[in-house]
């Protein structure tokens, strides 16, 4: 029965104060929705990558991830880290100066703005990735709506670029070790057939005990000479023309390696801001505003009464 009374003391206090109660509300809800106009739009752009599972992927990620600086909990054994990899300083480096953001951003130009604090900002714009069911979405948030996507997909870009320049599959180890040694192995080569042609030439001497250019068996020396020349030649062949052919193989092999991931849907400009969201801060004001003014509406009436008793 009392709880009966309260009720109606409730609703009684609700019907006659309600006028109160509708205008805290509505003030509360305008005043949320000129808060929203003030604040500085946020908007957000979403890359998704779809990662693969690859046994030299996994293998490659621990020298990549050691690149970067970070430490993968898992020792880079599993590709969902690379999630942890594009959160990376390296990567918003990489970033901040592929897209030249020094340039594009407003007083980002500033010679007082080091570097570092503008690369720290621009590690800051990605949030969280999410990874599920092998999908890994990069989310950025960014004030600038002409940028936000460019952002986005400049991660995602970055991303890749480091695995295909510092992943260390075997296949990639070996063409970056026979191309570095080919240059050098031609190069000997040729001294070699050029120290063998001018010898033979001014010499006459093709091996030990070799008649010479007019039939007369050259001496001794000279043989030895020729014969060690045609054999440095001859090694110096038989090296480049292996490494020519491991080059081939090894480029063949290289191209049978599948990428650990692939980008399946690049981020576009966004129709509309993110942060701050009118609707949501209009709503929560209305809330707040109906709340504060059914308490305005008890201690009025509260008041109200208590200068009824104190008058009698």
């Amino acid at each position: 029965m009392e709880e009966e009374i309260n009720l109606r003391e409730i609703l009684g206090v609700i019907r006659r104060y309600w006028l109160i109660i509708l205008l805290a509300a509505a003030a509360a809800g305008i005043g949320g929705y000129m808060l929203s106009l003030k604040e500085t739009p946020v908007y957000t752009a979403e890359t998704t990558i779809m990662v693969k599972s690859n046994g030299s992927a996994t293998s490659s990620l621990a020298g990549l991830s050691g690149f970067a600086g970070i430490n993968l909990p898992t020792g880079g054994g599993n590709l969902s880290d690379l999630t942890e990899l594009v959160q990376s300083r390296a990567v918003a480096a990489k970033v901040f100066e592929d897209l030249r953001l020094r340039e594009r951003i407003k007083g980002w130009n500033n010679p007082a703005a080091s570097d570092q604090a503008l690369i720290s900002i621009v590690q800051s714009t990605l949030m969280k990735p999410t990874n599920s069911n092998g999908l890994i979405r990069l989310k950025v948030a960014f004030y600038d709506r002409e940028l936000v996507a460019d952002l986005a997909n400049g991660y995602a870009d970055a991303l890749s670029y480091y695995w295909n320049n510092l992943n260390f599959s075997e296949a990639k180890k070996k063409r970056e070790y026979i191309e570095g040694q080919l240059p050098r192995v031609g190069a000997e080569l040729q001294i070699a057939e050029q120290r063998l042609k001018q010898y033979t030439l001014f010499s006459g001497a093709s091996g030990i005990g070799a008649a010479g250019a007019t039939g007369v068996a050259m001496p001794q020396a000279q043989g030895i000479e020729a014969a060690r020349l045609t054999r440095e030649y001859e090694i110096q062949n038989s090296v480049y023309t292996m490494l020519r052919k491991e080059y081939e193989q090894v480029k063949l092999d290289e191209s049978k390696e599948i990428m650990p991931f692939s980008i399946i849907d690049r981020a576009q400009k966004p129709r509309g801001k993110w942060e701050p969201s009118t609707d949501k801060k209009v709503k929560i004001g209305l809330v707040v505003g109906l709340f504060s003014g059914i308490l305005l509406a008890f201690f009025t009436d509260n008041w109200k009464k208590l200068g009824k008793s104190n008058l009698g």
